[in-house]
């Protein structure tokens, strides 16, 4: 499996810190995890929140390396460990007690040319073929349990009262699952983007595809989606942007 060079960016938007965290923080054609973290706390430092996470999750990857897709438990174990310095770190740390974070996490296999896909809360992946989303994470938030039960539309989620409440979270003191899947045909020009909410309160899913609708390298796209959501971000807005190569 081989990488354009990818694209990633990691903005404030129209807020005043920025609680996101990605790594890495220059990707290249050869890294192979990606990890985007949305903070919640504000001062509760939602930014040591995601952090830590981001922190936690690459120092695994590094430490302990996963060997194939199939590891079922590799990723809930790794939960545990990263929700363990969490604890460690409010007990030294008390005013960051209620610090939590989002996690959307990537993982290629070049042995398998497959994609392990993990996440927490509502940042995201997608898998993209021809502007066609193939595959997106289900956010863990209240909106999402609204639209699936019925009870509002895609338009009216994007102004609810509640569209920021997450019902899942990495805080070190609660327990959470981590949901994952595994993305098992993969092909050349396949896409993957790995983002915070922040990138997508302004557009829907046919927005989506038209970003990646021509064959264009991630640098490019990257330039496209932000002439789109620059002036309309009011949140923090991270990503990367990734295509595959022929072998």
């Amino acid at each position: 499996m081989k990488l354009f060079m990818p694209a990633s960016c990691h903005q404030t938007g129209k807020r005043s810190n920025n609680e996101d965290a990605i790594f890495p923080e220059a990707p290249t054609e050869e890294n192979r995890l990606f990890l985007v973290c949305d903070g919640v706390g504000g001062n509760a430092k939602g930014e040591v929140a995601s952090s830590l996470v981001c922190e936690g999750f690459s120092s695994l990857f590094e430490t302990r390396p996963i060997m194939s897709v199939n590891e079922a438990s590799y990723l809930s174990k790794g939960l545990v460990f990263v929700e363990e310095q969490f604890e460690d770190y409010i007990a030294h740390n008390p005013k960051s007690h209620g610090m939590a974070t989002t996690l959307a996490l990537l993982w290629l296999s070049d042995s398998e040319n497959k994609a392990l896909i993990g996440w927490v809360g509502d940042s995201r992946v997608y898998h993209i073929r021809n502007g066609e989303i193939l595959f997106q994470t289900r956010d863990h938030s209240v909106v999402q349990d609204l639209l699936e039960m019925g009870e509002i539309t895609e338009e009216e989620a994007k102004t609810h009262p509640k569209r920021n409440v997450i019902t899942r979270a990495i805080n070190g003191l609660n327990p959470t699952r981590i949901d994952q899947e595994v993305i098992s045909e993969l092909k050349p020009n396949d896409f993957f983007l790995v983002c915070s909410d922040g990138l997508l309160e302004s557009v829907n899913s046919e927005n989506i595809g038209l970003w990646f609708k021509e064959d264009c390298t991630p640098i490019e796209i990257k330039k496209r989606i932000l002439d789109d959501i620059r002036d309309k971000a009011q949140d923090n807005y991270s990503m990367f942007i990734l295509k595959l190569m022929d072998t």
